[in-house]
């Protein structure tokens, strides 16, 4: 194992996955039908944790592909628990061996309730293909292991966090790790300022997914249907925004979230 293996971030860049609609081709290589996820470990299972309208994609089928850092076969997920007022939700492996296969990359929830302005962050995920480029071409940058670099720029409530790292279109869902804790998730990206990244972004705080109540065979797909999971997402994403940046407008808040 190469010492780049073992660094902080690269442990964060493991962790991510890509989770995408186990639908036509066409949906697949749509954004609207994929995004980011990560892999945790906790209370004895093996879970990918990603957001609500992330999983929009799974359809009334309740079937997702999810794909590891590593470049090997997707496995399949269902969708188990949706959060009640956040932007999360939880994701089943179903193969047996995929769960053990993501057992050695995966993180422990970061139960902090908040962290200090000024503290290093990790942001990864898997953003889409043009997102890149497009970034590039605005001169923004993301680290060569594909993570990026910021700093937290506050915390409201134990929900949100808002930081400073680069989050490209295709990322939500991926992971946002303290620095000085790698190994644990401390939120997960849901939505910024700008479609491609831009100077802030704002995260769900992980601690919150021990709130979701999980359903083992998979949740009723009303459960994460486009228009309740948007009216959910605004009501607890915009009173978290005009805490976090209280120069914003109402419209400008609302571009940041949709």
């Amino acid at each position: 194992m190469g010492a780049s293996s073992t660094t902080p971030a690269s442990v964060v860049a493991r962790a991510s996955v890509r989770v995408r609609a186990r639908t036509s081709l066409v949906n697949r290589l749509s954004s609207a039908f994929a995004g980011s996820g990560v892999v945790v470990r906790d209370e004895g299972r093996v879970i990918v944790v990603t957001c609500a309208h992330v999983v929009r994609c799974a359809g009334r089928r309740n079937a997702l592909c999810v794909a590891f850092h590593d470049g090997g076969a997707t496995v399949r997920g269902r969708v188990v628990g949706v959060h009640a007022d956040l932007d999360l939700a939880v994701v089943h492996l179903e193969e047996e061996e995929a769960r053990e296969r993501a057992k050695k990359w995966s993180l422990v929830v970061d139960d902090a309730e908040e962290a200090r302005a000024g503290e290093k962050v990790f942001a990864a995920g898997t953003p889409q293909g043009y997102a890149r480029a497009v970034a590039f071409a605005r001169g923004v940058r993301v680290g060569r292991d594909g993570v990026s670099r910021g700093r937290v720029l506050g915390t409201h409530g134990g929900t949100h966090a808002m930081h400073d790292a680069t989050v490209l279109s295709g990322q939500s869902g991926g992971p946002l790790c303290r620095a000085e804790a790698p190994g644990r998730l401390f939120g997960v990206h849901s939505f910024g300022d700008a479609f491609y990244g831009g100077a802030r972004d704002v995260a769900v705080m992980a601690r919150n997914v021990r709130d979701i109540e999980i359903f083992e065979k998979g949740v009723d797909p009303d459960a994460y249907e486009t228009k309740r999971v948007n009216e959910m997402i605004f009501a607890s994403s915009d009173a978290a925004l005009r805490a976090l940046a209280p120069e914003l407008t109402a419209k400008e808040r609302a571009s940041w979230i949709f």
